[in-house]
């Protein structure tokens, strides 16, 4: 079933149109904006594809601002920007790195605001207003007497102090929200990608989308808005193994009961449930979606079958030759020699491992150990008998990843590996953590505040509450005496479910039937 959406001047205050994934198209008054449009074509090389999928016919011409919350692919998307006049004004979170304008330039646009945090940018009626954290933001836009808060990505993962920080300062400069918008779901290579003995995959992955649904509820508790917006996790892994992933979503439509479930109370709280194409204004939801009609679980059916072509393509692997293989070790070995400055001395002795490349032919396996103040990295038939972990993934993406700054994003985002793990000892120092990051190329953050010490200096100066607490978790975070990463995350393989929902304070329900 084909959507065409034509978007009317309304004589309402905010007209809320959801496009797809993190894409909303906001009217205010004569004023147009857009978040995060990822609208068109897939991301992270190849590996997400959008669905729901937006409406066929868009206009883009009529967008007079892109608000873009951060700079992951779904959110700050090449080739759905690349759709949009040049004359629109894009607005990006303030960051100590620099790049973003010079970026955006490139695609052609001229008019590009680096949005400071707390600070209020006025475009004709409308107030926009960022709060940054770290590399995530929530956007506020307010219109003709409402408050439009979309938390995006923001909160959903951070620790509970920053949360709980976030919410108090949103909460204390908008005490009166009409409509929150806010993620649904997780997108990251853990928990679902790592092996484990005795570890669950299907249930550990449902309760770690509860876990999600759980905080978008707190969050929504919290901050009180008249219309609560979950917004689908609108993309789908296409690859055989990884396609279960599809199925495990906690269903929006069941988030009005689990509110209620977890708080103990009815609500004057109204949650909308949107589809792509679907219109929200006077305090309506205008169902233009054929979607609303099918239960979520049995709406992958249409998705597989739009993808056909791409699922062929996603699951034949390709063949490296020798020569690119050759280049990979070399690759690897330098890049993983340059982020060895990341990690103390003990925890690179620790850090042996292996890589199996799905696409490699002979020496398919790359084999990875420290020995007199470097890493050996050396291909091999077997893996190594001592190694820690084993990463499964395939050498054209390693290749396609290490040649961009933030390549990294394709294999740990954009499920790019599996991690196997062996003992509770490697889960309890992260050292799947520390491999992963050796492997990728990502900016190293204390060469860029060498680099840029004005601009470090200015986001400070800038943000001093939210840099003061994200120095205060840096510390507080911090490795213990034994140097390795800091994460608390081992109990996601290996406590029990009762014992896990306890642990991040779920309710513990039957996510079969819920």
């Amino acid at each position: 079933m084909k959507i065409f959406i034509c978007f009317h001047r309304y004589e309402v205050r905010m007209t809320i149109t959801y496009l797809a994934h993190s894409s909303f198209l906001i009217k205010c008054g004569d004023l147009t904006l857009v978040f995060d449009p990822w609208l068109k074509g897939p991301s992270y090389s190849k590996q997400w594809f959008l669905w729901p999928l937006p409406p066929e016919k868009i206009d883009f011409n009529i967008v007079d601002v892109i608000l873009i919350s951060h700079g992951h692919e779904d959110h700050l998307h090449i080739e759905s920007l690349n759709e949009f006049e040049k004359s629109s004004h894009i607005f990006f979170p303030f960051q100590w790195r620099k790049g973003i304008k010079p970026f955006l330039k490139t695609l052609g646009f001229k008019k590009i605001t680096e949005a400071v945090s707390f600070r209020t940018y006025f475009i004709k009626d409308v107030k926009i207003t960022y709060i940054g954290f770290s590399l995530e933001s929530v956007i506020v836009v307010e219109y003709d007497g409402e408050v439009l808060v979309n938390i995006n990505d923001a909160l959903n993962s951070n620790h509970e102090s920053a949360v709980n920080f976030m919410l108090k300062e949103i909460n204390a400069k908008w005490p009166k929200i009409d409509y929150l918008l806010s993620g649904w779901s997780g997108a990251s290579y853990f928990p679902n990608q790592i092996r484990y003995p005795g570890k669950n995959d299907i249930e550990i992955g449902r309760l770690r989308e509860q876990y999600f649904a759980n905080n978008f509820c707190r969050f929504t508790n919290f901050l009180q808005p008249k219309f609560a917006i979950p917004f689908v996790p609108g993309f789908m892994l296409l690859k055989k193994e990884n396609q279960w992933i599809n199925h495990i979503k906690f269903p929006r439509e069941n988030v009005n009961n689990y509110y209620i479930n977890l708080f103990e109370i009815q609500s004057d709280i109204n949650f909308i449930i949107a589809y792509p194409g679907d219109i929200f204004n006077n305090g309506e939801l205008k169902k233009l979606s054929y979607l609303h009609d099918i239960p979520e679980k049995d709406q992958y059916t249409f998705a597989y079958k739009h993808y056909s072509k791409q699922i062929l393509e996603s699951n034949s692997i390709g063949s490296l030759d020798k020569n690119e293989n050759d280049k990979l070790v070399n690759d690897l070995r330098y890049w993983i020699n340059y982020n060895k400055q990341l990690y103390h001395q003990k925890v690179l002795q620790d850090t042996v491992f292996s890589i199996r490349l799905e696409d490699a032919k002979e020496n398919n396996f790359i084999n990875i150990f420290y020995s007199e103040n470097k890493f050996i990295v050396e291909r091999s038939d077997t893996p190594l008998n001592d190694r820690r972990l084993l990463i499964n993934t395939t050498g054209e993406k390693l290749i396609y990843a290490l040649k961009k700054e933030w390549g990294g994003d394709i294999i740990t985002i954009g499920y790019g590996l599996t991690v196997d793990i062996y003992d509770q000892l490697t889960l309890e120092k992260n050292l799947d953590i520390v491999c992963v990051r050796l492997i990728t190329r990502y900016p190293i953050a204390r060469k860029d505040l060498r680099k840029y010490p004005i601009r470090a200096l200015k986001y400070y100066t800038n943000n001093p509450k939210i840099t003061s607490l994200w120095l205060k978790q840096k510390i507080q975070l911090k490795s213990y005496v034994n140097k390795y990463p800091y994460n608390e995350r081992d109990h996601w393989l290996t406590y029990n479910k009762c014992d896990l929902c306890a642990v991040c304070k779920m309710p513990n329900i039957n996510l079969e039937v819920f």
